[in-house]
């Protein structure tokens, strides 16, 4: 057994290296399309790397319009996880401490709210919007984000809540605690991690989504960065270089976001896991 040990390690190195190259590898080649000029990205053979990198792409995908589509991503990013955490925290809140027929009813319609794609029900969404006359701003794409993320937010933190004992809750009580007093002064400092977590969370699926801020969108100044970018996309050609390198800026916030608040993404969807 002892013999057998090393060999499992280097398995498992084996595993992780190759894992890691399988999913870097696209990263490494928008990268490495974005620092290319002209017609290189089509050379024969192809280059992982550029023979003259250039940061021309970049020059000109951050343009005026793209400033535009980048402040819409963060209206409405930032705007969708601020409500989505906050109603989801008083769910799970409500969730875990209440096991009444109607909580437990409620409970099934929040699973039953994430068996539904997002394209099944982009159509009822669009038409609910189009006759409050919504379309084409800002409360449209942020009340669909708010529909598509809010089930999957609520579950992540009633997961996370339900680690907290209900002693927490007596003993605030018995100093002389009101419920909100209760829930903001002793419960909300606990779930930090979970909080962080559902916040990166709603942060990533807003900050990338394409479908919904399409359908509602349709005018340049409304356009989000994942629409925005089809500007490179022409009925001749494809502009390659500007593509990928409008890809790199985007990508930015959210690595940068996860790689910030890791620690407490990691800790918010592992303390949710076990119980006890």
């Amino acid at each position: 057994m002892s013999g057998q040990k090393p060999m499992t390690r280097v398995w498992l190195m084996l595993g992780q290296v190759l894992l890691a190259v399988l999913i870097l590898l696209p990263f490494f080649w928008m990268v490495s399309v974005s620092l290319k000029p002209g017609d290189e990205p089509f050379a024969i053979p192809a280059n992982l790397w550029p023979e003259n990198p250039t940061l021309d792409n970049y020059v000109k995908a951050f343009r005026p319009e793209f400033r535009v589509y980048f402040m819409n991503s963060i209206i409405v990013s930032l705007s969708t996880v601020a409500i989505v955490v906050s109603l989801a925290l008083l769910a799970a809140y409500t969730f875990t401490r209440n096991q009444t027929r109607l909580i437990l009813f409620m409970m099934a319609l929040v699973i039953a709210a994430q068996m539904f794609p997002a394209s099944a029900i982009i159509i009822p969404i669009y038409k609910m919007m189009k006759e409050a006359g919504l379309l084409n701003t800002y409360a449209s794409l942020i009340l669909a984000y708010i529909t598509v993320t809010l089930p999957v937010a609520i579950w992540m933190l009633r997961a996370f809540m339900a680690r907290l004992p209900v002693e927490l809750d007596e003993a605030a009580a018995v100093d002389g605690c009101g419920p909100f007093r209760i829930f903001f002064s002793v419960i909300l400092p606990l779930c930090k991690p979970g909080i962080v977590a559902t916040a990166v969370f709603v942060l990533i699926v807003t900050w990338q989504e394409f479908l919904f801020a399409l359908s509602f969108t349709s005018t340049k100044d409304m356009r989000t960065l994942p629409v925005g970018m089809n500007d490179f996309i022409g009925q001749y050609g494809i502009r390659y270089g500007e593509l990928m390198a409008s890809s790199v800026l985007i990508s930015i916030p959210v690595v940068a976001v996860f790689f910030l608040l890791q620690r407490q993404f990691v800790a918010g969807l592992t303390a949710g896991a076990v119980k006890g």
